[in-house]
């Protein structure tokens, strides 16, 4: 039997309703590479169903390992610490990977020992139509902490680690609802070589009512972005997040004045403006005036 190059990791609840489509990412895993994957799944939580949890249980190529703490980034640190082989990759478990997916990364991630990871291209399909993932993907290897403000390139589904240069440091004190973003931040802020293969391995469903529509998820990022300022980037780097905190306000302006609140508008939409890039909101400014002056009409 070939021994295990890479390990891919799977957290899911196992909830009764997930079924299906926990049996499609693995099998989805399965088909991903000519040799064999070693899989683990962490099932988290009090919501998992037994009947998925006993079949599980049975698949002779996957490790179960369950955590009574129902969180997502918690079982991807727990599972990292348990990879043993030369590479590793993850996978949310309603999503798929597509044909030979692993073996096209390790096509590429071997051909240097220099790389430390790939990122990839996929799919995101929402409403029944799918759309690239990112179109600018290359930028990830040319320039990977600007480009990240641009368009965020790694997801959970789109890449395969060194297991030897991404430890599981990375994975510790995540910052929740923003994970991945900071898992990159870190990446290419300790200037790992990254390579991309634009090509389509993954396919990512859009769930209504997923945790990034949420409001804690894009509140979150503004304690990421003071997160990232923390750690002291080179100046050009600051003045791209200031800029991302000022969209950040901006966007928290426009949800509260169309919630009817107008103090929390106002204060958030100033904020926006003294930041780099906040000029480009002055002309959102009228509508406070309309707002006051229909006040006294």
């Amino acid at each position: 039997m070939k021994q295990n190059l890479v390990t891919v990791v799977i957290p899911t609840t196992a909830e009764k309703s997930r079924e299906k489509q926990i049996k499609r990412a693995i099998n989805s895993v399965r088909s991903s590479s000519v040799d064999p994957i070693r899989i683990i799944v962490v099932v988290n939580g009090d919501r998992f169903d037994e009947v998925n949890c006993l079949w599980l249980k049975s698949q002779s190529d996957i490790s179960y390992e369950y955590l009574s703490k129902p969180s997502l980034p918690n079982a991807i640190l727990h599972a990292r610490g348990m990879v043993k082989t030369p590479f590793f990759a993850t996978l949310d478990d309603d999503d798929e990977y597509l044909p030979g997916a692993i073996d096209m990364r390790l096509s590429v991630i071997n051909e240097s020992p220099d790389i430390d990871m790939v990122v990839t291209n996929g799919f995101i399909q929402k409403d029944g139509k799918k759309e690239m993932f990112i179109s600018c993907i290359e930028n990830a290897a040319l320039m990977p902490l600007t480009s990240l403000f641009e368009a965020t390139w790694l997801c959970s589904n789109n890449a395969l680690y060194r297991s030897s240069s991404i430890s599981v440091n990375y994975f510790k004190h995540y910052h929740p609802y923003a994970e991945w973003t900071w898992l990159a931040y870190q990446i290419a802020f300790d200037d790992k070589k990254i390579a991309v293969l634009n090509q389509p391995t993954f396919c990512c469903y859009d769930t209504p009512g997923s945790l990034s529509k949420s409001q804690q998820y894009k509140d979150a990022y503004f304690s990421l972005f003071q997160r990232m300022l923390d750690k002291n980037p080179p100046q050009k780097i600051k003045n791209l997040i200031r800029r991302k905190v000022s969209a950040a306000y901006h966007d928290r302006s426009d949800n509260e004045l169309n919630a009817g609140n107008y103090k929390n508008a106002l204060l958030f939409h100033t904020k926006s403006l003294l930041l780099p890039g906040g000029m480009r909101y002055l002309l959102y400014s009228r509508k406070f005036f309309k707002l006051k002056r229909s006040r006294y009409l």
